[in-house]
């Protein structure tokens, strides 16, 4: 892990003597994610911080928080937390490939009662790629469809019941 930041930081190191100012070549981002159902509600928020290592590739690190309550067959709230790390490449201004490394720390129930919770790991590799709109100045507004490479359908205790990723957010900084 520390050899994952060191190169981090070398990079970042590498491309501000190479480009330019820090502060020009930072964006930040994510986006939220909200689903309500009769049993269950479920809110997200993932904040993104990325670094532009040349015009078109960019690398950077994300936190996730995920807030799920359920209401049947128990009444219940669960909490998840997690990080990741991801790359961006621009094939065009409006069109990119997306990669993304998550790493979720979950809680779920062992039985059909509140009190009875566990929590595990679980790493997601995301591939695919987006969309993104400028909205004004260096803002931009994104959507991707990402696929997760390491999920599997066997695996009795999981954070999510598909592979398949969508997400939505807003950047700043982007253009």
């Amino acid at each position: 892990m520390k050899y994952l930041f060191a190169s981090i930081l070398i990079t970042v190191a590498i491309g501000v003597t190479a480009q330019g100012k820090l502060a020009d070549r930072i964006y930040f981002g994510g986006g939220g994610g909200l689903s309500v159902s009769d049993n269950q509600t479920n809110i997200s928020i993932f904040p993104q911080v990325g670094y532009k290592i040349t015009e078109r590739y960019s690398a950077g690190v994300g936190f996730i928080y995920q807030y799920v309550q359920i209401r049947q067959p128990i009444d219940a709230s669960l909490s998840n937390f997690g990080w990741s790390v991801f790359n961006r490449y621009n094939i065009t201004q409006q069109f990119f490939a997306y990669t993304e490394f998550e790493r979720l720390r979950f809680e779920y129930f062992t039985s059909f009662t509140p009190e009875r919770t566990d929590k595990s790991s679980y790493n997601s590799l995301l591939v695919g790629g987006g969309y993104s709109e400028q909205i004004g100045g260096r803002s931009a507004f994104s959507i991707m469809a990402l696929y997760n490479v390491l999920y599997d359908e066997s695996e009795e205790v999981r954070p999510y019941n598909s592979p398949w990723v969508i997400r939505a957010g807003i950047g700043v900084g982007i253009f």
